[in-house]
């Protein structure tokens, strides 16, 4: 498979292991110290919540508080009520420098327009509001062993045949950011508005090259009972993320769900302040560009868009928590999708052609998710995400694997992740979990590249210094399972500092 070309075997001698203990004994002294020092820090008297999806700080706003949307703003994956009441924080006092916090992942719904006040650079005219804001990262990155792709790691490649050591490390700024939200003027009661945002990095999440990829970028329009959006958006097909510090956010191990383009519709109900359900349907691109270039791929569309749907609904009225979140107690939600792609054999001339396999074959693809947040207290609480079904490696499903590439026909499979979270003060924040995909052994190929099982137990820790500056680091301990080569394991070590304006 392609990513076996990745390998060389270098360094093979002992006085390499030592250092790799070395290595990750000093990052884990490095996190108590870390911890310590925290718990030290006075808390900040208040703390506002700046919306923008997907970024590299992990504080999720969950979609459990859906609320209609009365004024408009825009982060990227929560309906529109729900992302604007719960994000806003208590008031400001006087002379107190505004805390940020950005969304990480995808949370569980759409995006909304509600924008909160302060952060960021404002440009204001007639036309409407556009707000600029983002963040500079650095990460560095440890791996005891070669991992795909040791920058932003997604699962172990095989040990060396040689028997040598492949330790690696990396430190890039890829994960640098910059976040565009627009709030334009209101149209025949709808409220218009955009968000986009960008990564320094090049075509993909596993490229090495600086660039300026769009991760989300979209416009939508909306009033307390619709929203309606077009543009690359996040999937309602598993949505959820785990809190950690790599951008491609455990995808292949236990987090299906990326971005593509697509045409959103949704509805929000809410008879009480006590509940809300909102129910979310797209039309979407059945190809994403974003985890793997146009270099690797090997399906295409066939001709039809696939359609996504999810149910979510809020129980408990939105309370303020720790860290200076605003969420509903619960959250539970349901999502499923169908479509078909298409694949052929690579042919360079007619001698190329396999009469044992179809030249062309069409794959009907599909899948169902459930997810959930409940906060326990104010400052515990528990996420999870699973999901199954065929054909999901374009959704970050069975660990990137579509289809078996002598029967050319869809894998299935099936994975998910739960993580517990607590917030030991306002500024500083635990979370530990642990991820797996898994494809169905027997739909596998019997080649080099078929993985079976991919899974990590992980702990990521956050902490923010200033209201600018934060530190956070993370420890994984990752398994890959082949169906064909060895397996492997090992320990992965991230180090990040951000500076977010």
């Amino acid at each position: 498979m392609w990513f076996l070309g990745l390998r060389n075997d270098t360094c093979q001698n002992g006085m390499q292991m030592t250092g790799n203990r070395s290595i990750l004994l000093s990052s884990v002294a490095w996190l108590l110290l870390t911890v310590d020092l925290a718990f030290c820090q006075t808390e900040p008297a208040t703390v506002q919540l700046k919306l923008n999806e997907n970024s590299l700080d992990p504080q999720v706003i969950t979609a459990s508080s859906i609320e209609p949307a009365k004024e408009l703003t825009l982060p990227a994956n929560q309906p529109p009520s729900s992302l604007s009441e719960q994000a806003t924080a208590p008031e400001l006092q006087e002379g107190l420098t505004p805390q940020f916090f950005y969304l990480q992942a995808p949370a569980p719904s759409v995006p909304s327009s509600k924008e909160p006040a302060g952060g960021g650079v404002l440009l204001q005219s007639g036309a409407g509001q556009l707000r600029v804001s983002g963040a500079v990262s650095l990460l560095g990155v440890y791996g005891s062993d070669r991992t795909y792709v040791p920058w932003t790691p997604l699962f172990m490649l095989p040990p060396s045949l040689f028997g040598g050591d492949t330790p690696t490390f990396e430190a890039h700024a890829r994960q640098s950011n910059l976040q565009f939200l627009y709030s334009g003027p209101e149209v025949a009661g709808w409220q218009t508005g955009a968000f986009g945002k960008f990564y320094f990095t090049s075509s993909s999440l596993t490229s090495d090259i600086y660039g300026f990829m769009p991760i989300v970028t979209f416009a939508e329009a909306r009033n307390e009972t619709f929203r309606f959006a077009a543009g690359l958006q996040p999937d309602l097909f598993a949505p959820r993320d785990p809190i950690v510090i790599p951008m491609t956010l455990m995808g292949g191990t236990g987090n299906a769900g990326t971005f593509r383009g697509q045409l959103r519709a949704e509805a929000f109900w809410k008879p009480n302040d006590a509940f809300q359900a909102t129910l979310q349907t797209a039309l979407s691109d059945p190809i994403s560009t974003v985890l793997i270039d146009s270099r690797r791929r090997t399906t295409e569309s066939d001709g039809i868009p696939n359609f996504e749907v999810r149910g979510v609904l809020g129980f408990g009225e939105i309370e303020p928590l720790a860290g200076g979140r605003k969420e509903r107690p619960l959250e539970l939600a349901v999502a499923g999708l169908v479509g078909r792609i298409r694949n052929a054999q690579i042919l360079y001339s007619l001698e190329d052609i396999d009469p044992n396999i179809p030249i062309r074959s069409i794959m009907d693809i599909g899948g169902m998710s459930v997810d959930g947040k409940v906060n326990l207290t104010d400052r515990l609480g528990i996420i999870g995400e699973g999901y199954f079904g065929q054909g999901l490696g374009n959704y970050a499903g069975t660990i990137f694997q579509t289809f078996n590439s002598e029967t050319y026909r869809a894998i299935r499979g099936q994975g998910g992740f739960l993580e517990a979270f607590m917030y030991m003060t306002n500024r500083l924040h635990l979370h530990v979990g642990y991820g797996v995909d898994a494809a169905l052994r027997r739909d596998l190929p019997a080649s080099a590249g078929a993985i079976a099982r991919n899974s990590a137990y992980y702990g990521s820790l956050f902490w923010d210094l200033t209201p600018m500056f934060q530190y956070s680091v993370q420890v994984d301990y990752r398994e890959t399972d082949y169906a064909v080569l060895s397996d492997n394991s090992g320990w992965i070590v991230y180090n990040q500092f951000a500076f977010r304006f």
